[in-house]
């Protein structure tokens, strides 16, 4: 299962829209209005780690792709000008691959963390300035239906997450 999370200007609005999701056929105990902003850096903390992880593996296969460039290069020249043979050059690739994913990886870490804590920073500000945050439990067949039911009625930042509902 999966959650889908809406920000809602305020309580009448979040209660109607989550009444509505009922009338759809969403059970009940799938519906969660949230007002603490703490629960919902905890619902999103999952993603946190999610967010990170593709950030740091696309740094890393970055930093691979460049850096491999410049391996590659000193392994095809084999650095005859400094007399040394064609295990130089192998090293010289790996050493440069992995020196990538050691950079790049660590770039996109730090991007990441940012991302991830832009998202739970939306909807935190969202409930301290009156509005109230909706997750829906579904399962991956519902999500497309959910996500819809949540523009109709016209519920902000719309968004998947990886996790249960906290």
């Amino acid at each position: 299962m999966k959650a889908i999370i809406g920000l809602f200007e305020d309580e009448q609005a979040a209660a109607l829209a989550a009444h509505r999701l009922q009338l759809a056929g969403i059970a009940g105990e799938h519906v969660q209005i949230i007002s603490n902003t703490k629960l919902v850096a905890k619902m999103l903390g999952c993603d946190l780690g999610c967010v990170i992880q593709n950030y740091t593996a696309w740094g890393a296969a970055i930093g691979m792709t460049i850096y491999g460039i410049f391996g590659l290069a000193a392994a095809l020249c084999e650095c005859g000008l400094m007399q040394f043979g064609r295990e130089y050059g192998i090293g010289a690739l790996i050493g440069a691959l992995l020196a990538g994913a050691l950079v790049g990886g660590g770039i996109g870490l730090l991007v990441g963390a940012g991302e991830a804590e832009k998202d739970t920073h939306y909807y935190q500000q969202g409930i301290r300035m009156g509005g109230k945050v909706i997750s829906v439990q579904v399962s991956e067949d519902e999500m497309q239906r959910v996500r819809r039911l949540l523009e109709l009625e016209h519920a902000l930042g719309i968004k998947a997450t990886s996790l249960e509902r906290a």
